[in-house]
């Protein structure tokens, strides 16, 4: 399957025991810009294992650089633009409900593709692939988006 269509739900963070917050805090996002080239051979030690899932559906992508890390506190049923390479946005909602296990729902837009609507687990990860390039010819690089939201508070 192209690499262009696939969508990669990587996880970079090990979960530690948590339980959701009231409906009233607030909820951070975390969304990370990553590009990936076949060029470069550089892999910032901070991705390495991000790098080893996108090289399992894709071995031709060998170097991957952080290129912008965002974080934003949004209330349910909120609505954010994050700015991610280039002048591309991913559109993150956090839905107005809780699911029926009580977690957090979010509705994400990446640039290029349609939106997904995915229950976040906690303290992970989701990353996808996008349609979105930076630069031309050999000095192309493919836009990953990463988002995290931390909905979790310690147990007591």
């Amino acid at each position: 399957m192209s690499r262009f269509l696939s969508v990669v739900g990587l996880f970079l963070f090990a979960a530690g025991g948590a339980a959701c917050p009231p409906e009233d805090d607030e909820i951070e996002v975390k969304v990370l810009s990553i590009l990936a080239s076949e060029l470069s051979k550089k892999v910032e030690p901070k991705l390495s294992e991000f790098a080893k899932q996108a090289q399992k559906k894709d071995a031709s992508l060998t170097g991957f650089r952080l290129d912008r890390a965002t974080s934003e506190k949004l209330k349910l049923g909120e609505t954010k633009k994050f700015p991610v390479a280039g002048d591309e946005v991913v559109e993150v909602t956090i839905n107005k409900e809780r699911n029926e296990k009580g977690r957090i729902v979010l509705t994400i837009k990446p640039p290029k593709l349609a939106q997904i609507t995915y229950e976040c687990v906690c303290d992970k990860y989701f990353s996808m692939a996008t349609q979105h390039y930076e630069g031309k010819g050999k000095d192309r690089e493919q836009l990953f988006i990463a988002v995290m939201a931390k909905p979790c508070v310690s147990k007591k």
